[in-house]
């Protein structure tokens, strides 16, 4: 007759620790009933009560991982310090085109304003009031007396 072996396991639904047969596919927990994978059970277990012999040859490179963090978030700072001058620089440019349409515009206008000056001066229609005011009052009285 051959003898099973039981191995320690924990229930991957409770965590409670549990013993199963490593051969069977499933099992179920003692503990709260729920049908569970052994191998999963077994791995948790393993996982779990993991230990680390000769601890004197284990190297933990903090630093390094530090240093690869602190480079990602550099190089992260820097992508958004570029993509910040290049929105700068956009904005700069859109507000000397809007200041450029501003000039043209006023430029514009008091030429306007000086041409429509000179006509009115050269054709004596420009600070000549009393004659304008004279002939205003001469059309108003033709058009009563019809």
């Amino acid at each position: 007759m051959s003898e099973t072996k039981i191995v320690p396991a924990l229930c991957t639904q409770c965590g409670g620790q549990v013993e199963v047969d490593p051969t069977q596919e499933t099992a179920i927990c003692p503990f709260c009933g729920t049908s569970f994978i052994v191998d999963r059970a077994i791995t948790n277990y393993n996982i779990d009560h993991a230990t680390i012999e000769h601890a004197d040859n284990v190297n933990i490179d903090v630093k390094g991982a530090v240093d690869s963090v602190l480079e990602f978030a550099g190089e992260q700072m820097s992508e958004h310090r570029k993509e910040r001058q290049e929105e700068r620089r956009e904005e700069r440019a859109r507000d000397a085109k809007v200041l450029k349409y501003f000039f043209l515009c006023f430029g514009g206008m008091c030429i306007i304003m000086i041409i429509l000056w000179f006509i009115m001066t050269v054709f004596g229609l420009w600070g000549d009031e009393d004659a304008y005011k004279e002939e205003s009052a001469a059309v108003c009285v033709e058009a009563t007396s019809f």
